[in-house]
């Protein structure tokens, strides 16, 4: 995290703070070693707590999601290297309390595997992520509230950024679905812009010709999962004509806040 920290509005929060730092909108461990240097890494406003937050999140998050990744694609190079370096797998030679720290990452981690055949019949597969390989023996966990959340931060940052700086707020709200990869909505197909933050990550975005800040996107994520973000009217969410955009335990928004960023799956240290 950077040290300069001043005064401003956090992005995700919605909080007026003394410590905004700069947030990467897409996270800056997640780009892949085949990122050009030229691809910009846009970042944007947040407050330390959700930094901070964010940062423990993501780094959970590229662990488990790793394991699931076809390393030899260029979307994902050397992103499944990296997560066996921080569990302490051909790290090289480490000082004996970070050689520590790794392993215990890794136990906990371990912990929380379970046999394919236990997991199979489990709701909660994750399109893309979680497709049955042959060499696959165990089912790693991956928290959907905490994708969700994710996705949502994602859209937040890059409406910040091409949108005149906007705060995704009241009477607005936000929902966030997962789906494949390889199936794209129709409405993504024309009259969309397209940011490129590398083959890590191609994002889409649409709105709608009466109100610029209604706002959908399409987010994939190593070729492989796929986030869709819808922004609406928050009375939009709550009406019955589409039960899958419910409010999601959370990621609801209450009157004066932004992102409601709930205890993550276990508190990591």
């Amino acid at each position: 995290m950077p040290g300069n920290l001043h005064k401003g509005r956090c992005v995700h929060c919605l909080r007026y703070a003394d410590d905004i730092t700069n947030d990467h909108v897409f996270p800056d461990s997640w780009y892949p070693e085949s990122t050009p240097p030229t691809v910009q890494r846009w970042t944007v406003p947040s407050c330390r707590r959700c930094n901070e937050k964010f940062g423990a999140m993501e780094s959970d998050l590229l662990l488990r999601l790793a394991l699931c990744l076809d390393h030899e694609t260029e979307a994902a190079k050397g992103l499944s290297d990296k997560a066996f370096r921080s569990l302490g797998i051909d790290a090289g030679e480490l000082p004996s309390k970070e050689r520590e720290h790794r392993e215990n990452r890794r136990s906990k981690l371990v912990a929380e595997f379970i046999p394919i055949s236990a997991g199979e019949h489990l709701p909660g597969a994750i399109p893309g992520i979680a497709e049955e390989t042959y060499s696959a023996r165990l089912v790693v966990p991956i928290p959907w509230a905490a994708l969700a959340i994710m996705g949502e931060k994602i859209a937040r940052g890059c409406e910040y950024k091409i949108n005149g700086k906007r705060f995704v707020e009241a009477p607005y709200g936000v929902r966030v679905r997962v789906s494949k990869a390889d199936l794209v909505e129709p409405q993504f197909l024309s009259h969309r812009s397209v940011l490129d933050f590398g083959p890590g990550c191609q994002i889409f975005r649409i709105f709608a010709t009466e109100d610029v800040n209604i706002v959908q996107y399409r987010i994939e994520i190593w070729g492989e999962l796929c986030l869709y973000v819808h922004l609406d009217y928050e009375d939009h969410f709550q009406s019955d004509f589409d039960l899958k955009k419910k409010p999601l335990d959370g990621l609801s928004a209450d009157e004066y806040r932004g992102m409601r960023i709930s205890p993550y799956l276990r508190e990591f240290k």
